[in-house]
């Protein structure tokens, strides 16, 4: 036994638990969670022809994304996911979040602001409104305070001094959310009132910041997952992951011995680079990516297989243990090249295809795969030259041959 490689081996193992003990904490916060297992909202819509819009074309569905985003971001949820399905089809999903009420106020408003006379002539759009922001009055009266660009500051101005004691009419979508007394001239600056609650005026400040919708949108599926069942669903499915690995070493360990072991420690290599590369993306967990991750340990595991298994061909021909390892090696990193360059094809495909946990699971396997060829081509071969020069083992005994 060579003690300098035996410490330099024992030094190896430390530093990979070292690095697992202390970002096992900083991973969990970094790493997000999707809906599924957060809890939260999600919201399908659909854009259908209107009178005003009768044909749906690609420049109004990239609009509408856009301004249904500027909506959420006003919500204040973390990482919301806002993707197109389709067409016509656009998909909200809000982790954490849990007032549908509020959600469904906000999401599919066309927010078409107007200011009428009593007649209901249009005087002024709200395409001149430049900022919106809910408030409370003296009185704790909640009220929307508006802003106009020069022309719609002009263009009030003008109504309020000629209609002082009559009446202002606001529509948001055709519907009158506001008829106010004007009881003198208003410029630039103004507000709208009465308003239930500060989150109606809040609701209404959101939609009126961002914009009317290009296109009309249609709810076709609303639902809202509890955080109860999101971490049921992913205490589950880290039990499921645990008792897989734990088999995984067991069965490296029982058939290939000592070169199980190095497989193993590859193995928790393997583990701490994919977790710190989905940190790293910034990209979110959701239940059919833990599935990847738990298949793509078990890919890990099958490409250290093929080698092991070509390691004890060179063997059986009569080749030392340190000549059939390097034969070993360079005769499977074709045959795992190979192996994985398909898999990787097909998670293109349901990446550039899929959506939502769909996506979710091809950028977890296709993670990985490539950290798998990495672990196993090079974690691997390292540490089984470490153990081969730390004479921890020796002869065909050690692959279990």
């Amino acid at each position: 036994m060579n003690i300098k490689y035996v410490l330099v081996f024992l030094l190896v193992l430390g530093l990979i638990g070292g690095a697992a003990y202390y970002s096992s904490a900083p991973l969990g916060e970094a790493i997000r969670f999707g809906l599924d297992i957060d809890g939260g909202i999600m919201v399908l819509l659909e854009a259908v022809p209107s009178e005003q819009v009768p044909t749906i074309n690609d420049d109004a569905m990239v609009r509408a994304v856009a301004i249904l985003r500027q909506r959420v971001d006003g919500l204040g949820v973390a990482e919301p996911e806002i993707v197109r399905e389709g067409a016509r089809r656009i998909r909200v999903s809000l982790p954490g979040y849990g007032d549908q009420e509020e959600v469904l106020s906000i999401i599919g408003k066309t927010a078409l602001l107007e200011f009428r006379d009593v007649e209901g002539k249009i005087f002024l759009s709200g395409d001149r409104l430049r900022d919106a922001r809910e408030q409370l009055d003296e009185r704790n009266r909640p009220h929307v305070s508006i802003t106009f660009d020069e022309e719609g500051g002009r263009l009030m101005r003008d109504f309020t001094r000629a209609n002082i004691g009559g009446r202002l009419v606001i529509t948001l979508d055709g519907a009158v959310i506001s008829a106010p007394t004007i009881e003198g001239e208003v410029g630039a600056e103004g507000s709208i009132t009465g308003l239930e609650s500060l989150a109606e005026a809040r609701s209404l400040a959101i939609m009126l910041r961002s914009g009317a919708l290009p296109v009309a949108l249609e709810i076709r599926d609303f639902r809202g997952v509890g955080p109860t069942l999101g971490q049921v669903s992913l205490d589950r499915s880290v039990d499921a992951g645990i008792i897989g690995l734990v088999l995984v070493v067991l069965l490296m360990l029982a058939y290939y011995r000592g070169f199980g072991l190095a497989a193993n420690i590859a193995l928790a290599v393997y583990t701490l680079l994919v977790m710190w590369l989905l940190a790293a993306i910034n990209a979110t967990l959701t239940l059919p990516g833990i599935a990847g991750l738990i298949l793509g340990i078990g890919m890990a595991v099958d490409a250290n297989v093929i080698i092991f298994e070509r390691i004890k061909d060179e063997l059986k021909g009569g080749r030392s243990l340190r000549v059939a390892v390097n034969a070993g090696f360079r005769r499977a990193i074709l045959t795992v090249l190979d192996a994985n360059i398909t898999t990787l094809i097909a998670t293109a495909v349901l990446y550039w295809f899929g959506t939502g946990p769909v996506r979710g699971f091809a950028v977890t396997l296709s993670l990985g795969v490539l950290v798998s060829m990495f672990t196993a081509i090079f974690v691997t071969r390292f540490l089984i030259s470490l153990m081969l020069n730390a004479k921890l083992v020796a002869g065909a005994k050690a692959l279990g041959a």
